[in-house]
């Protein structure tokens, strides 16, 4: 009589091993789904603040038209303000980039803003 049948020992290490990845690959799974789940419900928000905007830039460029009474003169001074921020958020983008991965190693660390920091 043997104290360990080494056949059997490897046959439920074996088993415990294929067990162990069929759960990692279930998590896997369940991460990815929730994961693609918050990116569509971003990029449908997206969507709709982008198209909210829109329409509400070409509302705002009429008005100009009509108040200086031109066709295009609203365009131009609605494109102008969008220029500017653009070019703001250009000449600021290093200081954005570093607040947003400062903001996520604090997450990442375990300290949020509303512990007072």
């Amino acid at each position: 009589m043997k104290l360990f049948d080494f056949n059997r020992l490897m046959e439920a290490f074996n088993g415990f091993i294929e067990t162990k990845v069929e759960l990692w690959k279930l998590e896997a799974k369940e991460e990815l789904g929730g994961l693609i789940a918050k990116m569509l419900v971003v990029m449908l928000v997206a969507l709709g603040a982008v198209m909210t905007l829109l329409f509400f830039s070409l509302g705002l460029a009429y008005v100009f038209n009509d108040l200086l009474d031109s066709d295009i003169l609203g365009f131009v001074v609605v494109g102008a303000f969008y220029a500017v921020i653009t070019i703001g958020l250009y000449i600021k983008r290093g200081d954005i980039v570093e607040s947003v991965v400062r903001k996520q190693n604090k997450e990442i660390d375990g300290i949020s803003d509303e512990d007072g920091l």
